[in-house]
């Protein structure tokens, strides 16, 4: 997750920002509207002088913010941003669809439809503060983004931002505006109101301790000072959430990681340099979506003898490797759960004749539903469907081919097909019937002369 500091259009928030080492702001349109003077300040406000080795974000938090103050600072602009996020019609129409700069749409979660066509036509979209409390609309902002695309939210939250990739975040100006004291403490980011704030900042005094911060100052409520703890426990937040850390406050520096020991994971295997060598076999294993059991089998060896053999039997694991960050299905799924696998399992079992009768009961009811529900479709839209027809067909189908498997009765059915001449057909018969029933085949009913043949050759004419 990369966050991005709210409130640097304000000189005396930026300074502040400076002065802790931050590196990410963002810039929001409508406040840097009110805090420059004229049209010529706002397209000179992102100069390098003020951004120097800084990156910074432009944004909107609301849809009703015009184009023309963005498109003004962008023109004027001697730093690029890294991200624009705002309304669409901030690009649509504009010289900034022209650009190469990374356009994010703000969506408000009122038509899941304008969603899709987000995802599908930009590198991803941001979330405004009102929709960020919602989990399905933040599901259904994670399922629809591919894998390089971006989930940004702009937020004064500090719980749940785990699930962005991007964070605006104006939580740490909250204490200039509300009194809170925001403090990193035991691998949490603790916000306190301002009741009893001093019993409070007393209890983590070490906590601020360790980030730097004058503790005495804090205890005399110096704003300065309780913006500047604020901002540490954001960057150390953040530092928490990006490397997985439990700890550390302050990043390591340079010769601490040029000496710390390297290790390898243990599933990596070393290649040494020469001669290519074949894959260890210790390194094959089943497909996880497999199984395999044992079968016991009588058969016959060389010697006639009868001998018993096991063998495996192929199956299949309910366990599924699905994720829920990759799941085609997560924006509807009532169990979806960020960075999680699959909470369902699909167990089955066909190895008795009632089993088998079992799924292909419940497939046939399944496609019964098909059918209701299509019919149930074509009533809500007073339309024919084709493609109901075809499901009843197939409903047909199934339920022929149950019948089939289900029938136990005995029968007999032989074919014999002869082709060639009249002799080799007779052969066929007496291999079957018998040596005289070819020959008997051929054989007329009541024997005729040849004078009655010619005499009735005689009459036709």
């Amino acid at each position: 997750m990369q966050l991005y500091f709210a409130g640097a259009e304000v000189s005396s928030h930026l300074s502040i920002l400076k002065e802790c080492g931050v590196e990410r702001i963002a810039v929001n349109t409508h406040n840097l509207v009110r805090a420059t003077n004229n049209s010529e300040n706002l397209g000179k406000w992102a100069s390098s002088k003020r951004l120097s080795n800084m990156e910074w974000v432009l944004y909107a938090d609301s849809p009703q913010v015009p184009a023309d103050p963005a498109l003004e600072v962008l023109q004027g602009a001697e730093v690029q941003p890294e991200i624009v996020t705002g309304p669409i019609t901030w690009y649509e129409g504009t010289w900034l669809a022209n650009t190469d700069l990374l356009f994010l749409p703000v969506w408000d979660a009122v038509d899941p439809t304008i969603l899709r066509d987000y995802t599908e036509n930009y590198d991803g979209v941001t979330l405004p503060d009102a929709v960020v409390d919602n989990p399905v609309a933040v599901r259904q902002a994670r399922a629809s983004i591919n894998k390089l695309g971006q989930l940004a939210a702009i937020t004064g939250r500090s719980k749940g931002i785990e699930r962005f990739d991007t964070l605006v975040s104006s939580a740490w100006w909250n204490v200039q505006k509300y009194g809170e004291t925001q403090v990193w403490a035991a691998n949490r980011l603790l916000r306190l109101n301002a009741d009893d704030k001093r019993i409070k900042r007393e209890k983590y005094a070490s906590s601020i301790d360790a980030l730097g911060v004058d503790v005495a100052k804090i205890l005399d409520d110096d704003m300065d000072e309780l913006l500047r703890l604020a901002v540490f426990s954001w960057l150390a937040l953040e530092r928490h959430l990006v490397r997985g850390l439990s700890t550390a406050v302050v990043p390591a520096s340079d010769s601490e990681v040029a000496n710390r020991p390297t290790s390898m994971p243990h599933n990596v295997v070393p290649i040494n340099p020469g001669v290519a060598r074949p894959t260890p076999l210790t390194r094959h294993h089943l497909l996880p979506v497999m199984g395999t059991s044992s079968a016991s089998e009588t058969r016959t060896d060389e010697d006639g003898n009868e001998v018993d053999i096991t063998l495996p039997v192929i199956s299949v694991t309910p366990e599924s490797l699905r994720q829920c960050n990759t799941c085609t299905l997560a924006i509807g799924c009532p169990m979806f759960t960020p960075n999680s696998p699959c909470s369902y399992q699909i167990p089955v079992e066909i190895k008795t004749k009632t089993q088998l009768v079992g799924v292909l009961r419940a497939i046939t009811e399944i496609q019964t539903q098909r059918i209701l529900m299509g019919r149930f479709g074509e009533e809500v839209q007073g339309e024919h469907s084709p493609e109901l027809g075809k499901e009843m067909d197939r409903l047909f189908s199934m339920v022929e081919r149950w019948r089939n498997i289900e029938d136990s009765r005995d029968s007999l059915k032989i074919t014999v097909d002869s082709k060639g001449d009249a002799k080799a057909g007779m052969g066929v018969l007496s291999r079957l019937f018998g040596a005289q029933v070819g020959q008997n085949a051929t054989m007329l009913e009541t024997p005729v002369t040849s004078d009655e043949i010619i005499a009735e050759m005689t009459e036709d004419e």
